[in-house]
């Protein structure tokens, strides 16, 4: 057991209100500075909502046009419930859910709303879906929405890994180069390398690199500024929560009598939705007195098809990584799995002790109790011996380098001649690899399309490169969404889910409805990966799916030294080395579509609508 102490904020005196160092900080840099990129970092509860406040109305009480960009909906829907219970601001979440039209007039209902509304809440993959031409807009007008506002915020930047962030930096491209705003990446756990990326972003007449300021929320002693976390006491236990329950329940018992129910006050974050559902389910059939005190968020949840509302009333919330950001109850007691990085681990973490002292079980893969030597540690030093037992997610810059310029040579190819010529002087391609590389791979790969014959391993290569393409026009690539039957709790329900996700989680069969296939889940503590194997139609043969990216990555690279076969050798090294290097960026889940993906048990299950058999036993 450890104890993980309080972190206090300096404070400051502006004008007729006290405001946190940091917050005046980063309000003077926005207002004051040259600076077009703000990065904001600040931990879990030190106020960073406020300092977006203070920028979308200023102290005139004029409103500025702020576009709010998050990572989840989950996010969008608690932040838009702070903004507008107070009728300060007028504010609306734009999502494709609210989008009622299609075709042409869907993209001028979205490009009134971004026009009407002075805060707009919503994700990034809107704008990518703007630059990725995915909206039928034949005018080409819709991409003037980054033209609209003063500030753009990027909230929780830190979620985004390699394939969304190079969507992501030509965003913040196209929101510099078409007006005199000032970007801000807000998070708690920045990463070194975003400076660098940034980098790769040309703004102005004479295509410099933006200019970057950082503003730190740091920590003050113990008998200064104002309490944002308070002393935590931690106990480790190795494993899964799941692993534990006996322990679990106990202590939840206890607790839970102690407890007014009026939101949630327990927290559980549990590494993967499978065990999230599966203790939710033990909860309800072995443990009734603690489930009628229990409610449940994850992925399934979200997306879930039988239109139930949650109630968040209850004092025990299970969730998983949906909770990592922006949920902010009064958690006293947190039960959590360490996660897959130490940037998860410092999300989930700080979930609790935002209103009062909190009690914390962590259950980790290594053991951590022996990396405890002081019975009380600060905040920061916690931290840095956690990072031990946890891994360090470094951004693979190569990665987003290849994507940021290949997604760019598509808006290029997508968009009409006035629009094209924009597109290629905000993404000001610089010497070396820039979209000009891949402008000439489409366009020798197009020329030789054109003659009368192509042999199949061109055909193939096409379909490779077709797929590349389709994924990257959105920002986090392709899913295959089902029907997914499963259970929740005492219950049976529906939801929509990633098809892979579920079939390699958990034992599942699938039948055919009228609606199409369904998925339906098995009773079952086998621990999986359940899927063996899946077929690409372009690929001679299955690939092994739990070495998916690996086998992808071997079976393209002999189909394009066959395909490239003829043509001449200064074409062939230069089409090998695109072939290569996006293979190398993408993985294969976020890319193809499979036709069928064979189970653990032998069992074929066709994934194309046009399936024309199948079998239901």
């Amino acid at each position: 057991m450890v104890f993980v102490d309080e972190v206090h904020l300096p404070v400051v005196r502006d004008s007729d209100e006290t405001l946190r160092s940091f917050q005046k900080e980063f309000i003077d840099c926005a207002k004051n500075t040259n600076a077009n990129v703000i990065q904001l970092i600040a931990p879990t509860g030190a106020g960073k909502t406020l300092c977006f406040e203070k920028l979308m109305k200023d102290e005139m009480g004029v409103t500025h046009k702020t576009l709010l960009i998050y990572p989840t909906n989950a996010l969008i829907k608690s932040q838009l419930e702070r903004f507008t219970k107070d009728k300060k601001f007028r504010a609306i979440n734009i999502s494709s859910k609210i989008l009622t039209k299609k075709g042409e007039e869907r993209s001028r209902e979205l490009y009134g709303l971004l026009s009407r509304y002075d805060i707009i809440l919503t994700n990034p993959d809107i704008f990518q879906a703007i630059i990725g031409h995915m909206y039928k807009n034949l005018t080409g007008d819709l991409i003037q929405a980054f033209s609209f506002f003063k500030y753009i915020i990027y909230d929780e930047f830190h979620t985004y890994r390699e394939f969304e962030l190079s969507g992501i930096l030509n965003q913040i491209g196209l929101f510099l180069n078409m007006s005199s705003c000032k970007v801000i990446l807000s998070s708690a756990t920045p990463k070194d390398e975003i400076i660098e990326l940034l980098n790769l972003v040309r703004v102005g007449a004479d295509r410099h690199p933006p200019q970057i300021e950082r503003v730190d929320a740091k920590a003050c002693s113990n008998n200064e500024g104002v309490v944002i976390r308070h002393k935590t006491k931690v106990e480790f236990r190795q494993g899964k929560i799941i692993d534990h329950i006996e322990q679990v329940v106990e202590n939840l018992k206890e607790a839970v009598g102690n407890i007014e129910v009026n939101e949630p006050r327990i927290l559980f974050i549990f590494d993967t939705v499978k065990d999230s559902n599966r203790f939710y389910y033990r909860l309800s059939s072995e443990y009734p007195e603690l489930y009628k005190y229990a409610e449940k968020d994850n992925g399934y949840d979200t997306n879930n098809q039988d239109g139930y509302a949650q109630d968040f009333t209850k004092p025990i919330l299970i969730s998983t990584n949906k909770s990592e950001v922006g949920l902010d109850y009064p958690i006293k007691l947190l039960f959590m799995e360490d996660g897959f990085s130490i940037d998860s681990f410092i999300q989930r973490f700080g979930r609790a002790a935002r209103h009062e002292p909190a009690d914390c079980y962590i259950f980790t893969k290594k053991e951590a109790n022996p990396l405890f030597s002081e019975d009380t540690v600060t905040y920061e030093q916690f931290f840095e011996i956690i990072k031990h037992i946890t891994k360090d997610y470094n951004i693979q810059t190569k990665k987003v380098r290849t994507l940021f310029t290949f997604r760019q040579a598509l808006a290029i190819s997508d968009y009409k001649e006035q629009r094209k010529g924009d597109l290629k002087g905000f993404f000001a391609p610089e010497s070396g690899s820039s979209y000009k590389l891949w402008l000439s791979f489409f366009s020798i790969l197009n020329n030789r399309n054109k003659e009368d014959f192509v042999d199949r391993d061109l055909k193939r290569l096409n379909n490779f490169v077709t797929d590349i393409k389709k994924a990257c026009r959105s920002l986090r690539g392709r899913s295959l969404q089902f029907p997914v039957v499963y259970q929740r709790g005492h219950e049976i329900r529906r939801t929509m889910y990633d098809v892979l996700s579920v079939l390699n989680q958990v034992p599942a069969s699938v039948r055919k409805t009228k609606d199409g296939l369904e998925i339906v889940e098995e009773k079952s503590d086998a621990s999986g990966p359940f899927i063996q194997a899946m077929t690409i139609s372009y690929l001679p043969a299955p690939i092994n799916y739990q070495k998916r990216n690996e086998q992808f990555r071997d079976e393209i690279d002999i189909i394009a030294r066959n395909a490239l076969d003829v043509f001449p050798e200064k074409q062939q090294k230069f089409l090998l080395f695109c072939i290569h290097s996006l293979c190398n960026s993408v993985e294969a889940d976020r890319v193809v579509s499979p036709d069928e993906v064979i189970l653990w048990n032998n069992k074929v299950i066709p994934l194309k609508t046009d399936a024309l058999e199948f079998d239901n036993d």
